[in-house]
């Protein structure tokens, strides 16, 4: 009976180890499939690693190695040679295993972060808002500061500058405290002065449209239909007559007639050569 019960343990303990050992492997495959790390973003490393990180709580992954192995896959060349030297450090010394990833991601962050100065210049300068929404600056000046506080007064003033002169007076008077109070009224007088503008446009389309449809100045039915009358009455009118004809000279038959008296007849102010003219 003993030797049955031993047996009996030490298969129980056979099949416990093995369950275990496919547990890891299976958890294992999961953490390797789990994490998808983008390529490092140089021009804002701290939320790279903190998505980085998230990552690796969801996967479960806590041993400083295997954290420094995924971000290293992620470096690109330049941003590797900038770090050359720490990596061979770590990578020759077996006792730097434990801190790899920390020491890493701290040299990444002063080589590549922003110094709370910096932060603070390109947050004077940064641009007015364009045709972005408000709430999408709001996000961008908020991403550049350094502190971790709720912004105060002077941030809220430098985000009001940079809006447009009627949006502006009206958020300075309804008075709001919170950066997220002001960015979600600023969005409402946007989208209603775009809606507005909108409007005046499609009106002014509408307009030009009635504008080309109606009959022009000059133009109208009536005059159109009695331009053709028009044109057969002076069809019908007789030519004037030729000058001279009245004074009963009418041409020049007997061929004596000067240039002046043939084509002004009496009305003629001139007479030279052997003019036939009666009253010359």
């Amino acid at each position: 009976m003993a030797e049955a019960a031993a047996l009996q343990a030490q298969i129980a303990a056979a099949v416990a180890a093995a369950l275990a050992a496919r547990d890891q492997g299976e958890q294992a495959q999961v953490n390797h499939v789990a994490v998808k790390l983008p390529e490092f973003w140089v021009k804002d490393p701290a939320m790279w690693f903190s998505q980085a990180e998230a990552q690796f709580r969801r996967a479960r992954i806590n041993r400083e190695m295997t954290k420094y192995d995924h971000v290293l896959t992620k470096l690109p060349e330049a941003v590797i040679m900038s770090v050359r030297s720490l990596i061979s450090n770590i990578e020759a010394t077996p006792d730097l295993e434990g801190e790899s990833y920390q020491m890493l991601k701290t040299a990444l962050l002063e080589a590549y972060g922003k110094t709370k100065w910096q932060m603070a210049f390109a947050l004077l300068d940064h641009p007015d808002l364009g045709d972005r929404r408000p709430s999408v600056m709001m996000a961008e000046m908020l991403s550049l500061r350094y502190e971790t506080t709720a912004p105060d007064s002077l941030f809220l003033a430098l985000f009001l500058r940079r809006l447009p002169a009627s949006i502006r007076d009206h958020l300075a008077a309804a008075d709001l405290k919170t950066a997220a109070e002001m960015a979600k009224h600023a969005d409402i007088l946007w989208d209603a002065r775009n809606a507005a503008s909108v409007a005046a446009v499609t009106d002014s389309l509408a307009a030009v449209s009635v504008r080309s449809r109606s009959p022009r100045a000059g133009h109208s039915p009536e005059r159109r239909n009695r331009s053709p009358d028009r044109r057969r009455d002076s069809s019908r009118r007789p030519r004037p007559q030729t000058p001279g004809a009245k004074d009963g000279k009418s041409g020049n038959a007997d061929g004596r007639l000067c240039f002046y008296h043939l084509r002004w007849g009496a009305k003629a102010q001139q007479c030279r050569g052997n003019c036939s003219w009666a009253e010359n």
